[in-house]
């Protein structure tokens, strides 16, 4: 995916200005920031839910944004999920995700509001990545989790972009996302983002920016 002349802003508040910039494919792309940087105002311009000028391209659907405000039916089971996707998706397609998201271990009694926060993700990665979109935005996916449920979803997600023709933007500020997912790194500050070629630059110029 790659953005062209790309600017955004919000009400009297430039968020990014004439931003030409790639993300690759089949690897995670790392976005860091801090917080209130415009990095979710991003994601929510890649779904149209704030207006942005500029050319987006490589795209052929709408992307997917998957965070904290994405929602599933809460008074659902693992099986009434299972049971709506197999109407849509073949067996092989369910049953690729249910074994590499390890949905096995999830009780098949339990409604999804009484799971855990990283059964919970694991649910919304299930629900919202089935159709396979070409452009996956996760927006600080990891931040509630504890470390068990980290290092499951990192590892289903190293699987599952490298899998997959797909382009996957990991917007975070969480450094556990860069150590144990590896890919590109850029860095959202002062109107811009920047690529850094290693894990340790991007990770020294956030820590060193303040950011």
């Amino acid at each position: 995916m790659r953005l062209r002349n790309y600017s955004l802003k919000v009400g009297n508040k430039i968020l990014l200005d004439n931003l030409s910039i790639s993300f690759e494919n089949k690897v995670m792309n790392h976005l860091l920031g801090s917080n209130g940087v415009g990095k979710s105002c991003f994601a929510k311009s890649m779904v149209g839910m704030i207006p942005y000028t500029g050319i987006v391209e490589d795209i052929e659907d709408s992307p997917i944004v998957i965070s904290s405000y994405s929602n599933v039916p809460l008074d659902f089971k693992l099986p009434d999920i299972i049971k709506i996707l197999e109407k849509k998706f073949d067996k092989k397609r369910i049953d690729y995700f249910y074994k590499l998201l390890k949905l096995d271990s999830i009780s098949k009694e339990i409604k999804i509001k009484k799971m855990s926060d990283g059964q919970k993700q694991k649910i919304k990665l299930l629900c919202f990545l089935m159709p396979l979109p070409k452009v996956i935005i996760l927006d600080e996916f990891t931040s509630a989790l504890d470390k068990k449920s980290c290092l499951e979803v990192y590892s289903f997600l190293n699987d599952f972009v490298k899998d997959n023709d797909v382009t996957c933007i990991n917007i975070t500020h969480n450094l556990s996302d860069v150590e144990y997912m590896p890919g590109k790194y850029y860095l959202f500050n002062d109107r811009k983002i920047q690529e850094f070629d290693s894990k340790d630059n991007i990770i020294s110029a956030y820590v060193k920016g303040g950011v």
